[in-house]
């Protein structure tokens, strides 16, 4: 989360504290709040007090305003009725009968109150932030983000073959391994942002102020920590272990879209783009994603990095958009490489200038997703006519 939600979310809990005292006098109610505002700049202190209390909102300028007259109506009320009175008790009074505000109150217990707001928001089977939550989280990141001006990723992450483990060991064993997931995904993403169980085998992380280049590296090691993990069968005598694997899709606003909706939809279409990929790999959200059909090829080539020396790859498959291939260079995301392939029959490579999406380390080199950012329309229709040959082997 950001850290102007972690200190709005920080506030309540230090202030449910003070509710928790037997007798919340005025006295050290006011010095409580006066030191927790002096400790937390740019707390809104005396608005979640209220907030607390009452459920009703006020902006911080308005609330300190409410506790000021609220300060002089508990004192009347003491020294009418002669004893000193719990602050509780004539909060509710001054929106009640001074500023009426108050038009349904309900007394409730704080513990009783977390535990409710609990099942609101966490998913029974894995305590993690469930959809629900996800929806209004997502909006407020992104209507933050748009105001201060910063990136905002997100990562959907779905666990590969998932029905098989359902099918093969049970629905428990299944529900085992969400669990399993879900405390490994928030170990993993703690530092950076929230995680959400999304929906069925489907989970969601948050990253504010995350460039594309940061989540992708984050979605990277989630990945791996996944593939790595040994799985617990928890419905097994003797134990048994399991290896899992998840496939991750990211996109980044405002690089990949301009609204909540669109970062969320194309997170999903990276995430589909990864499950066709072969799985067990992230994939950065792409316009090009998808819009042609990939083909199987073989093709040999060279990669030139804008050095002087060169580097020789394979491609796995091919499409007029974009080409997947082999090499044993550790390129970065989003690095713009120029590729030489060669052409059976021709003399002369096809020259293309390719985005690189994505990368999956395999044995002492990368496979690399790519997009075709650049081609001169000779070596275009070159490149079409390989691919419009393929498709009839």
């Amino acid at each position: 989360m950001t850290d102007e939600h972690q200190d709005d979310d920080s506030a309540p809990t230090e202030l449910s504290q003070i509710f928790e005292t037997p007798h919340m006098r005025l006295a050290q109610v006011e010095a409580s709040l006066r030191s927790l505002s002096a400790a937390n700049q740019g707390v809104e202190v005396f608005r979640n007090y209220f907030y607390l209390l009452t459920h009703l909102e006020f902006e911080e300028a308005d609330a300190i305003r409410h506790w000021d007259e609220f300060k002089k109506y508990h004192l009347k009320f003491e020294k009418d009725l002669g004893y000193p009175i719990d602050t509780r008790v004539t909060t509710l009074s001054y929106f009640i009968n001074e500023n009426k505000l108050l038009e349904n109150p309900k007394i409730i217990e704080m513990k009783v109150l977390q535990r409710t707001q609990e099942k609101v928001i966490l998913d029974d089977l894995t305590s993690m932030f469930n959809f629900r939550y996800f929806k209004q989280c997502i909006q407020a990141e992104m209507e933050g983000a748009v105001h201060r001006g910063e990136e905002l990723s997100l990562v959907i992450l779905d666990i590969d073959n998932f029905k098989h483990v359902n099918d093969d060991y049970g629905h428990l064993t299944g529900d085992g391994i969400l669990r399993q997931i879900a405390k490994l995904i928030q170990a993993e993403t703690l530092a950076y942002g929230p995680a959400f169980r999304y929906g069925g085998e489907e989970f969601a992380v948050i990253l504010p102020r995350q460039a594309k280049q940061e989540a992708y590296d984050v979605a990277n090691r989630l990945c791996e920590k996944i593939s790595v993990h040994e799985f617990v069968n928890e419905n097994s005598t003797p134990r048994h272990l399991m290896s899992v694997t998840a496939s991750l899709g990211v996109a980044t606003y405002p690089h990949d879209c301009d609204s909540t909706q669109l970062l969320i939809s194309n997170a999903d279409k990276a995430l589909y783009n990864a499950k066709g990929s072969g799985k067990n790999i992230v994939c950065l959200f792409s316009e090009n994603q998808r819009r042609f059909k990939r083909l199987t090829a073989s093709i040999r080539g060279e990669l030139a990095n804008f050095a002087a020396s060169t580097s020789s790859i394979r491609t796995l498959n091919v499409s007029k958009g974009g080409i997947r291939f082999i090499c044993e260079d550790d390129l970065s995301p989003e690095a713009i490489v120029k590729v030489k392939l060669e052409v059976e029959g021709h003399d002369e490579p096809v020259i293309l200038l390719c985005r690189i999406l994505n990368k999956t380390p395999d044995v002492n080199s990368f496979v690399y997703g790519t997009e075709i950012a650049s081609i001169s329309p000779p070596d275009r229709s070159r490149f079409n006519r390989l691919v419009d040959s393929l498709v009839g082997e």
